[in-house]
């Protein structure tokens, strides 16, 4: 079998891929090439260029069904694929490539959260956040195989499991983005240098540093522990009329996992919706109060944002009689 080779050089800034490709799928090598040049300024903006070594190499694999796989700076992939598994592929080659790490949650969940990065800047958000949640199954199974309470080994900061430290990672990295930021996230993750990262909270004092904000209990959470996922319900929902027209609505939330996260709390009105951000710890209860110009319909939690155990609580009917 005849092999073929492409090499990137000129129009990729952050490094250098030869890409070995077969005959027939010279075309596809073209696509990836592609995908190199468009993400490569996306990559650039959030994760700047940590690069250690200036080459990389993918290698053709005949079957376009094959899987993926990536061994340090070689991607083996089917060239002969769609250009969406091109387009994700190359996101994560280029954000291992620019983004050295010792630490896995890093290293591979930061190319995770890349891919939903891309899909978010080329179809939106909610596209961004059904791409979070096609893998929210599989978390939760694995959530409930570790056998509940907490499990050293299964924290990210020194979990093994490619999948947990993958897909837990990207969201952990998804919430840090929407907790403190693009902003100031894209700025920590400029001044991170793997070779100064001999603390485990070496990526949590850049953050903060950046948001002047204490995040101790998100990362005991998701990081430096494994306290399962959250599960989140509405407790209660009070409405109390305003002087000046209009509703303040109290709403409290409860937390029924041992994760506790940051989460949007929407009101749904007649033709509008009002939102807030609330802090709920785990297993505990919180409140947040929302300024509305008539009563809700319903109260939803969360979007899909944070993975959660049980998404059935996630949204809460008014009843007829509060209105």
């Amino acid at each position: 079998t005849e092999i073929y080779t492409l090499s990137l050089h000129d129009a990729l800034p952050i490094s250098a891929i030869d890409v070995y490709y077969l005959r027939d799928h010279k075309a596809g090598a073209g696509d990836y090439s592609s995908a190199i040049e468009e993400l490569s300024p996306l990559v650039s903006k959030w994760f700047g260029d940590h690069r250690e070594t200036p080459k990389a190499e993918v290698m053709d694999l005949p079957d376009a069904n094959d899987a993926s796989f990536e061994a340090g700076k070689m991607l083996l992939m089917p060239l002969g694929g769609s250009d969406t598994k091109l387009l994700l592929a190359a996101a994560q080659q280029l954000t291992h490539l620019s983004f050295p790490s010792p630490r896995a949650w890093i290293h591979d969940g930061l190319a995770s959260f890349a891919q939903a990065q891309l899909i978010a800047e080329k179809e939106g958000r909610p596209a961004a956040i059904a791409y979070l949640k096609a893998h929210l199954t599989a978390l939760v199974e694995l959530e409930k195989a570790s056998g509940g309470g907490e499990k050293e080994r299964d924290a990210l900061i020194y979990s093994e499991d490619d999948f947990r430290v993958e897909t837990k990672s990207m969201y952990v990295w998804w919430m840090l983005r929407d907790m403190v930021g693009e902003n100031a996230l894209e700025t920590a993750l400029h001044n991170y240098k793997a070779a100064d990262d001999h603390d485990p909270k070496y990526m949590q004092k850049l953050i903060e540093a950046e948001v002047h904000r204490d995040l101790q209990w998100f990362f005991d959470d998701w990081v430096y522990h494994d306290r399962g996922l959250p599960d989140f319900r509405v407790a209660s929902v009070y409405p109390s009329r305003l002087p000046s027209g209009g509703y303040m609505i109290t709403v409290t939330v409860e937390n029924l996992g041992a994760a506790g996260a940051e989460i949007p709390v929407t009101l749904h009105m007649q033709g509008s919706e009002a939102s807030d951000r609330l802090i709920i710890r785990g297993k505990s209860k919180a409140s947040v109060r929302i300024e509305t110009p008539s009563l809700p319909l319903e109260v939803t939690l969360n979007h899909g944002s944070v993975p959660e155990s049980d998404t059935s609580n996630d949204v809460y009917k008014m009843e007829p009689a509060n209105h």
